[in-house]
């Protein structure tokens, strides 16, 4: 006998229950249906939003042999604090108290936690396995798969994951829509990973997570960035959002995001980056990122090398599912520091003045425009140019300074230096500062930097990952400067352009520095 998400088909088949309501429910995610099963359907669960059950039923040729409280037991898996059902002796039986018109399951949850620090602090002393699915995947088969309730778009690639995951989400609440989104690394707070309408889940919320589902993650060895998607699927779930986009961690094939099972499976492009986790050679990356291919998901793609091209091709071929790729753009330009383009049968303005973010906004574009033209959402083109209009990605191309004009960018490789690099090379008087992690092609990075400028200071971060800055520097005519902080200061005094880039990680603590830096001079 297995336990498993009831698909609508199946529900339709259910008698003496309201079918219509309850596909209704399940669709918004409010109810979850769990069927048990052998030869067939022998019972099922129905558990509205997460605390209440409202249907629970056994084929009479089943009964008396534990199904109903297996079936109860996983309801109470689902949910975060007490469970209730209508007074009945079964509930009683098995322990649910009664209370007026209800019996109710008390979830007793060990408070462990009282602060957020105590729960990253257990967060992050977890088992980090990089690059594995097997754990996860059994606890989520256990869970019976909650995140099939949701309705995924699964965004991979090396550069510009974040930015096209941030487009799609803009133009989706444009239009109206609910929009969970699922992104790393975080540039303000950890919490920033998990966000809904652009708003981060907040720290009590985490805590009650922690509480409720600790000892699971114990049980089943879950690592950091596993527990972290883990809350992210519940906590979208409980939130009934429309749509959640996941931007994949690192890879795809045995990424912890890969547990969903999208409407549509994107890669931006394929870069040289983790190749210790992921290959040494395009074929090799292209194989492992497209792991996030499945049978019957439309799979699109912004990568134009025939080599990757040729890679995700066999896969979907495998899969069954259709390969699309990006057009090419036209009329690439900046104009008044916006970025501008034709695409298809759009005229483009983005708020930036980067022009990577030409690729990624046409990609966000056309994986609209396919959801639009399958059913999926209704979109209009004056919310679609609108919303990529108004998209802002933080440490992408962003000022955080006008006098000196200062603009931070998370170029943390050499293909998206190349890119930072197209969109630089328009400014004079430049100075950059840079630091990057050690597993990074740093040499080339600097070695376009220094294309930019001759004014290239090279500093460290607190990152356990990060290089030294006298590696960074090599033999290049560069300067060192070991403090960030004193760099910066001295960046203010600049009269052109100063452009701060490298890691994520690097400029997560810049960006505050800057800010609460010139709030103090106001």
């Amino acid at each position: 006998m297995k336990l498993r998400l009831l698909k609508d088909h199946e529900i339709k088949n259910i008698q003496n229950i309201d079918t219509e309501n309850v596909l209704l429910l399940v669709k918004q995610g409010y109810l979850i249906m769990i069927g048990s099963f052998a030869e067939e359907l022998i019972g099922y669960i129905g558990i509205y939003d997460l605390y209440r059950i409202d249907y629970l039923y056994i084929d009479k040729k089943y009964r008396h042999r534990g199904i109903g409280r297996q079936l109860v037991d996983l309801a109470k898996k689902y949910a975060l604090n007490d469970l209730i059902v209508k007074n009945h002796p079964f509930f009683e039986h098995i322990g649910f108290i009664k209370e007026n018109d209800y019996n109710i399951y008390h979830c007793n949850v060990d408070k462990r936690f009282t602060s957020y620090q105590q729960v990253q602090n257990f967060i992050a002393s977890q088992k980090n396995r990089v690059y594995a699915l097997t754990n996860f995947q059994h606890f989520m088969n256990d869970m019976v798969n909650p995140q099939l309730l949701l309705k995924c778009i699964h965004i991979g690639g090396t550069n510009g994951k974040g930015s096209t995951t941030n487009y799609l989400s803009s133009v989706l609440q444009k239009e109206g829509y609910k929009v969970a989104s699922f992104t790393s690394p975080a540039l303000v707070s950890r919490l920033d990973i998990m966000r809904i309408n652009h708003t981060s889940i907040d720290e009590e919320t985490i805590i009650q997570y922690a509480n409720r589902y600790m000892q699971l993650w114990l049980d089943y060895e879950l690592s950091m960035f596993e527990i972290e998607v883990f809350i992210a699927i519940m906590y979208f779930i409980s939130q009934h959002v429309d749509y959640a986009l996941f931007e994949v961690g690192l890879g795809g094939e045995l990424d912890a995001t890969n547990i969903i099972t999208p409407l549509i499976a994107v890669n931006t492009n394929i870069g040289l980056d983790h190749t210790e986790y992921l290959g040494d050679t395009y074929e090799k990356i292209a194989q492992t990122k497209g792991g996030i291919i499945k049978d019957n998901v439309p799979f699109i793609t912004a990568e134009k090398k025939q080599e990757c091209i040729h890679v995700f091709q066999s896969i979907c071929d495998r899969h069954h599912s259709s390969l699309l790729r990006l057009e090419p753009l036209n009329n690439i330009h900046l104009e008044q520091k916006k970025v501008i383009y034709d695409y298809k049968n759009y005229h483009v303005t983005l708020n930036t003045s980067a022009l990577y973010q030409s690729s990624n906004s046409a990609l966000a574009l056309d994986i609209l425009l396919y959801l639009r033209d399958n059913g999926y959402i209704h979109l209009s083109d004056e919310n679609l140019l609108e919303g990529l209009y108004e998209a802002k990605w933080l440490g992408r191309f962003e000022t955080v300074n006008e006098k000196p004009l200062m603009i931070i960018d998370g170029a943390h490789n050499k293909e998206g230096m190349q890119a930072f690099y197209e969109s630089a090379k328009y400014y004079n008087n430049i100075k950059v500062i840079f630091s990057a992690l050690r597993d990074k092609d740093t040499h080339a990075m600097i070695e376009l930097l220094l294309k930019l400028t001759d004014d290239v200071t090279i500093c460290e971060f607190d990152h356990y990952r990060a290089q030294s800055a006298q590696k960074l520097a090599e033999d290049f005519p560069v300067k060192i400067e070991k403090d960030w902080h004193k760099a910066i200061d001295e960046a203010f005094q600049h009269e052109g352009v100063v452009f701060i880039t490298g890691s994520l990680y690097f400029l997560s603590q810049v960006r505050p520095y800057i800010l609460s830096y010139i709030l103090s001079k106001k």
